[in-house]
């Protein structure tokens, strides 16, 4: 049970970071690279600090993995944050679902975890939902947020992986975990401030507000320092936490109901003003249902495969036991 509300309390919190976003998007003088950039620095520092009297720990910033997984989470962030100028939050979160059969892709053939041979009926399900969307987006699947969106499961995937094969990643010390934690956020803020070029350059669409021009503007630093503090030092927290415990496959599987989390934090934003009355229409509510749909072939499926093996380790082990073996 208290794996559920880790991993439940992460998409919580990756939600609210996002709505966040969207709402300083929408209604406030904001440079999104700047802000996320911002969050970057302040998330990690007070993660750096939460434990007073501890050293810092240097040897991190030289580690190359660290700087490979914030290079990734660079991609994440942009693309993701990107892809809120064309489309809402929740539709966001849809397109998100691409990121469910990645993971199963990973842990097949990475992690060397294959999923149940019925789970890919769920993952398929999973993919139509995210296409029926992406196909009566304005523009089809040539709007910019489905390239982004594409782009930003990849790289989360990918840093995901990087994160369960994370040395660092296993410690039990939670103030170490932390100021783990935090050092990564810090690499992640040092690569949005150094290769903005390169990003512009390997992003799949042209991202128009990629720039340090808007760095020191006030409102951009005050929504870094706030939403920085409070939702992105401890998603990523937790989102690491999560990986470490759970895995990549059930830590993907639990986002898988961002979208609807999200549909509910825009329309009470909605309501006191901050972000449009989300106006979702049949193609929106068709896509959720077959995602919906995907979520629980999946998590049915994985509850099968997990008895199936269970009973397969019970009857390996009884007949291994002296009496049998007699």
């Amino acid at each position: 049970m208290p794996v559920l509300f880790l991993l439940f309390g992460t998409t919580f919190i990756w939600a609210m970071l996002l709505v966040c976003n969207r709402i300083a998007l929408t209604s406030f003088d904001i440079d999104p690279y700047a802000m996320t950039c911002w969050q970057l620095v302040f998330g990690g520092i007070a993660l750096v600090l939460l434990a007073p009297g501890r050293s810092i720990p240097w040897r991190q910033f030289t580690l190359p993995i660290n700087w490979a997984y914030g290079f990734l989470r660079v991609m994440t962030g942009v693309t993701w944050t990107a892809s809120l100028l064309y489309i809402s939050a929740p539709e966001s979160g849809i397109l998100s679902q691409t990121g469910m059969p990645l993971a199963a892709l990973a842990a097949t053939f990475v992690l060397g975890r294959a999923p149940g041979r019925y789970e890919w009926f769920g993952h398929a399900t999973l993919i139509c939902g995210a296409l029926w969307l992406a196909w009566h987006l304005p523009g089809g699947f040539g709007n910019p947020a489905v390239l982004l969106m594409l782009a930003s499961e990849v790289t989360a995937i990918s840093s995901s992986v990087l994160a369960e094969l994370h040395p660092d990643n296993q410690i039990k010390d939670t103030w170490a975990h932390l100021r783990f934690t935090g050092v990564l956020l810090l690499i992640t803020a040092s690569i949005f401030l150094i290769v903005p070029p390169l990003i512009a350059l390997i992003s799949p669409v042209p991202i128009p507000y990629i720039s340090t021009s808007g760095l020191f503007g006030t409102e951009t630093l005050i929504a870094g320092l706030l939403i920085g503090i409070l939702f992105r030092g401890p998603a990523m927290v937790l989102s690491l936490r999560s990986i470490k415990t759970a895995g990549i496959e059930k830590y993907i599987l639990s986002t898988s109901v961002l979208p609807f989390v999200l549909l509910g934090l825009e329309m009470v934003a909605a309501q006191f003003g901050l972000t449009p009355m989300p106006t979702h229409d049949s193609v929106f509510w068709i896509s959720s249902l077959l995602v919906m749909i995907g979520i629980i072939q999946i998590t049915v499926s994985k509850h099968r495969h997990a008895a199936k093996r269970r009973a397969q380790d019970r009857i390996a082990a009884t007949a291994a036991t002296p009496e049998n073996a007699g």
